[in-house]
């Protein structure tokens, strides 16, 4: 996983750098300014490898930071954690990142590099859980928080369910849940699909009181195929459910509940968050076809026809 974080400016200087294994240096931070920086090969690819050392970095503001491995790496997963740091640098230190935010506030993050990563292992990228026992604030967030009281510190960090804090509590009870989807499609020239697959995730807002625990379920192809398995009649209506290809949840939802019966069991975090993600690949009706015709009616005209049906 991650060897090293730095955190360098435009000019390629070392703001900050937390070493978590062997292996890598300052230097590396010298080989990245080299040749990502000074080339001017940043934004053309955010994963470069040099020698037998793997630099993927993002940019916020005007700093670059960078999280280099040795070998092969989960990049989706580093990629990941330095988005979740990125966001959690910004709610302790203020919406801007540059050279003085991370200079001036050098000892808060690495703190929080201590506790967000572990021997190069992502443990803990809560924004609220981390704020239950680092009540440090950065010098542009002075007073915009409160913090909590110490004798919740413990609870908060070890409990079974450290996304919520105890004690919530509504006038009126609401839940909103938004399914949003993306439908992606490749065409052929000839009006032949190609490839086509929907991703979608689905947002939660909650303002529940107490610790409520939610359910909902799926009429996903794997749930049906088992109820007629177990069923006397064996017959299942054709198109009645979905085939999930892959998912991924909020850290609340139950797994075990899921593999066994596929309902989505969680106790929601208070406001809103992504409870989950999925991606469908097999049957997709394409909600609407784009037909274009172009016809040349001169060296200088041309007359482009675009039917939607």
């Amino acid at each position: 996983m991650i060897s090293g974080i730095f955190f360098l400016n435009q000019k390629g200087e070392v703001l900050l750098n937390r070493f978590y294994r062997d292996g890598v240096t300052r230097q590396a931070a010298e080989t990245f300014r080299n040749q990502v920086i000074v080339q001017k090969e940043a934004g053309r690819c955010p994963v470069v490898m040099f020698g037998n050392s793997t630099f993927m970095y993002i940019k916020s503001g005007t700093v670059f930071v960078v999280a280099v491995s040795q070998g092969n790496a989960r990049v989706a997963l580093v990629f990941q954690a330095l988005s979740s740091l990125v966001n959690i640098i910004k709610s302790y230190c203020g919406p801007e990142m540059n050279d003085d935010t991370i200079r001036n506030n050098f000892v808060l993050i690495y703190e929080l590099l201590d506790e967000v990563l572990d021997y190069g292992y992502p443990q803990n990228t809560t924004i609220d859980l981390l704020k239950m026992y680092i009540t440090q604030q950065g010098e542009q967030a002075m007073g915009e928080q409160d913090s909590t009281p110490p004798q919740n510190i413990t609870i908060q960090a070890t409990g079974a369910i450290s996304w919520r804090k105890e004690g919530i509590k509504y006038r009126k009870n609401e839940l909103f849940i938004d399914v949003v989807e993306q439908c992606n499609l490749m065409v052929s020239n000839k009006g032949t699909v190609l490839r086509n697959d929907v991703s979608g995730h689905i947002q939660v807002k909650c303002y529940l009181t107490g610790m409520p625990e939610c359910k909902f379920g799926l009429n996903d192809k794997l749930l049906l195929d088992n109820e007629a398995r177990n069923s006397r009649n064996k017959a299942r209506r054709a198109g009645a459910g979905i085939e999930i290809d892959d998912c991924s949840f909020h850290q609340c939802v139950k797994l075990g509940k899921f593999d066994q019966d596929r309902t989505v069991s969680f106790v929601p975090p208070d406001g809103e968050f992504q409870l989950m993600t999925y991606r469908i690949t097999d049957s997709i009706n394409l909600p609407f076809r784009v037909l274009p015709v172009v016809k040349e009616l001169g060296r200088t005209r041309i007359e482009v026809n675009v039917k939607v049906c």
